[in-house]
């Protein structure tokens, strides 16, 4: 049982926790977070709560239903964070189980929710998961395209664990594409980032992808023991689906060697787990190789892992679910496309905006420069003041036209960082504009009273005339 204490801490530690989540894979004892959720918490902490659960539930259906619960918590009091992350957790359990169309569905409508809010923590997570299912179904230039936007997020946001991960795909993109050097700088690029944080899952993803990169440079010892640290940090991770691959990707390994007992283990010890787990890709990998191992040893039991393989291949890739990937795909890039024009118009009119004020300011100081220097208008103090305030609302607005990009950028959109800049922002304004008007009124008074003596003189000058006259 938790003291009151630990359980404030676990409290604590979860609030924070999930101001980086992003792809960042938050760590929690689940009995921990259980007794958290049993207790009376503000309702956004509650979905911070189930979503951490939600990723730290180990190969387990009740994972989606946890995501459920956040989502509909989330909608019902408009907390737009809470349901990015229980979209992404959605879009995992269903990109483990092989089902591409759906994972995508979910994935994007996280990308949706977190671009409308700005949300980089949740887009970069996005971006990363997505990459890897458009790299699954073999479109590398899509999965190319959001793997990158995840690794300049992270690289931006000095998240190290979703660096590992973005570059790890990065490089079995490029593996694929046959690019071999870009595969190993990449893969070299995620090991180093694996190693600063210390977690198992980026430390096996990165090895996996250098194993595969020297096995086809035929570096076997070499490739060896960077599947076996894969393997090993798959299970201190302990998802299925990630010791699945790592046995796979050693049995490739022995079967290019020539060891075949060993190839042979391996292969099964991945079909046995894929088999109890549902996990429809690593199945269809480890059926293939073992149909193709026993062909002409056991030809029966190479037929009937062959029969397995064809089952798996037509639930991963059915003519149904290609056209539901491709329809999402097609939306999403349409609705890119108007995220994109929006872009260019709210920019469009935003320097408009920028012209304007800068012409308002202009006339507005040409106005008092006119009236200071003027030798013939009388201006008072009350109306110099009001044009200066005036001028003061002009170049307030147009800084925050000037800067609102940078702002969005350092606040992460956050109103309360935002009203805190732009605060900043006049109190730096109001004294130096305090300045100049008492000055300007200064010289407006003394320009004044020499008018006035000017016309004085004029008019005793025209009555000692009429005298003389």
């Amino acid at each position: 049982m938790l003291k009151n204490k630990d359980l404030f801490l676990v409290v604590l530690c979860i609030i924070h926790g999930m101001h980086v989540f992003g792809q960042t894979t938050q760590v929690y004892n689940i009995d921990s977070l259980k007794k958290v959720l049993s207790t009376p918490l503000h309702d956004t902490n509650r979905i911070w709560a189930l979503n951490n659960l939600g990723r730290n539930y180990q190969n387990s259906d009740t994972v989606l239903l946890i995501a459920e619960q956040a989502v509909e918590l989330s909608q019902r009091i408009g907390f737009k964070k809470g349901e990015a992350e229980a979209y992404a957790n959605m879009g995992y359990w269903f990109n483990q189980k092989g089902n591409y169309p759906r994972a995508l569905e979910y994935y994007l409508k996280s990308i949706q929710v977190a671009e409308n809010i700005n949300y980089k923590a949740g887009l970069k997570r996005s971006f990363n998961s997505i990459s890897t299912v458009y790299l699954y179904l073999k479109d590398y230039r899509t999965a190319q395209g959001y793997a990158r936007k995840a690794r300049l997020l992270s690289i931006e946001q000095r998240d190290l664990i979703t660096h590992s991960l973005s570059a790890s795909w990065l490089s079995k993109i490029y593996f694929e594409l046959h690019q071999i050097d870009s595969a190993l700088k990449f893969g070299q690029e995620a090991y180093e980032a694996a190693v600063a944080t210390n977690d198992p899952f980026p430390l096996y993803l990165s090895t996996s992808r250098l194993g595969e990169v020297h096995s086809a440079k035929g570096n076997h010892t070499l490739a060896l023991e960077y599947f076996r640290i894969s393997l090993r940090s798959s299970k201190k991770d302990g998802r299925y689906f990630r010791i699945t691959d790592a046995h796979q990707q050693l049995a490739n390994l022995f079967k290019d060697t020539g060891d075949r007992d060993s190839c042979l283990w391996h292969a099964k010890e991945a079909f046995r787990i894929s088999q109890k787990e549902s996990l429809t890709a690593t199945l269809l990998k480890s059926s293939l190789l073992l149909s193709e191992l026993l062909e002409g040893v056991n030809d029966s039991e190479s037929l009937r892992y062959h029969k397995i393989a064809l089952t798996a291949q037509d639930s991963l890739f059915s003519q149904d679910k290609n056209q539901q990937v491709e329809a999402l795909r097609y939306a999403e890039i349409q609705r890119q496309k108007e995220v994109e024009a929006l872009k260019l118009q709210d920019e469009h009119n935003r320097k408009n905006n920028l012209q304007y004020a800068a012409i308002a300011f202009g006339f507005l100081l040409f106005v008092i420069t006119f009236l200071l220097l003027s030798h013939s208008i009388i201006a008072t103090p009350r109306l110099i003041k009001f044009l200066g305030v005036l001028a003061l609302l002009i170049v307030f607005e147009f800084i925050n036209l000037l800067i609102s990009p940078s702002i969005d950028r350092v606040s992460g959109s956050s109103p309360l960082l935002m009203l805190v800049i732009m605060v900043c922002v006049a109190a730096l304004l109001i004294p130096v504009h305090n300045l100049l008007e008492t000055w300007i009124i200064q010289k407006l008074i003394e320009k004044n009273k020499k008018i006035r003596l000017t016309a004085a003189k004029k008019i005793i000058a025209t009555l000692e005339t009429e005298k003389e006259g």
